[in-house]
């Protein structure tokens, strides 16, 4: 049996900063989080990049395409972004990297979020979100090796709607019940669109939660976290594939040990290859992020990647 393979991967905000017309954009304009600028460079490096990950073994990455670019107001598609994401795609293909898309990950335009209510509007999974996804997928489908529609859907419900770290900034019960069975809803209507393609969907995996369906199954966790989900899926019934989805836990302390760092992605690698020996269906698993950026509320302090900002490779890229 094959090992499963690892990858790297990023959110849009933090791998190049926040889109102008994102809800991110808006909070940082208002002071409620650090400003994200370029993140990592990404968006103008990405060739070097991807080139960088292959000539270090690394042959997967999960790529977050930004709503806000692609539609940066109601029903206005942006034909150079999407242009530009099919340079990004290409260049992937040309370095011998395979891109899973993510259709959402912490960020969506402004005017969905707000002008709209967001998650909170009736028509946000029957109507909106399934156009942009229908629109993705006929753009990019052809150049992308599988999809995620949207990254850990019940943490964006609780940040955005319970928390309020996150835009909308709500902490209403009743809003993040409401967000939470939206969200839950678009994603599992992403993937009835995106099944119709030759790609594989891989959707949100939660303990307890019974199979009907033949997607992949995400399963996120930090690295010294992941052995209890996995040992919990190999107690159901089997999915078709699982895709972990893992990171140092964040911000470290600026005198952590990297080291240490290295130590606990090798465990984790360990907990992935022995999960698959036990008959868990580990296709492979993506390390966030690959190259430091901007965390969040931590903005440019945390250094989480496999790859310094200067893109000097890090001892934990050597567990993989």
């Amino acid at each position: 049996m094959d090992a499963p393979w690892w990858g790297t991967g990023a959110a849009a905000t933090q791998c190049e900063g926040a889109a102008p017309r994102a809800d991110w954009a808006g909070w940082e304009a208002e002071g409620r989080a650090p400003a994200s600028r370029d993140g990592n460079g990404f968006r103008t490096r990405y060739a070097d990049d991807f080139a960088l990950l292959a000539a270090r073994g690394v042959t997967h990455h999960r790529l977050t395409v930004e709503w806000a670019r692609l539609e940066p107001s109601p029903g206005r598609w942006d034909a150079n972004e999407a242009d530009h994401l099919r340079r990004v795609l290409r260049a992937a293909a040309e370095a011998g990297v395979e891109v899973w898309a993510c259709l959402l990950h912490g960020s969506a335009p402004g005017w969905f979020t707000e002008d709209a209510r967001g998650w909170l509007d009736d028509k946000a999974v029957t109507l909106t979100w399934p156009r942009h996804v229908d629109r993705v997928a006929a753009e990019l489908g052809d150049l992308v090796a599988g999809w995620v529609p949207i990254h850990e859907p019940d943490l964006t419900a609780r940040l955005g709607f319970l928390d309020g770290t996150f835009p909308p900034g709500r902490r209403s019960d009743d809003d993040h019940q409401d967000a939470l069975a939206a969200l839950r809803a678009a994603e599992a209507e992403a993937a009835r669109l995106l099944r119709s393609g030759p790609r594989p969907v891989a959707v949100t995996w939660r303990p307890g939660e019974e199979l009907d369906h033949d997607d992949l199954v995400v399963v996120g966790a930090p690295v010294d976290a992941l052995e209890d989900p996995l040992a919990r899926l190999a107690d159901t019934a089997a999915p078709a594939g699982v895709l972990v989805v893992t990171g140092d836990p964040g911000p470290q302390p600026a005198s952590d040990d990297p080291e240490a760092r290295r130590r606990r992605l090798e465990a984790a690698v360990r907990v992935v290859a022995g999960a698959r020996g036990d008959g868990v269906p580990v296709v492979g698993a993506f390390h966030l992020p690959a190259v430091d950026g901007y965390e969040w509320h931590q903005g440019f302090e945390a250094k989480l990647g496999l790859f310094d900002r200067d893109r000097n490779p890090r001892p934990a890229l050597g567990a993989l």
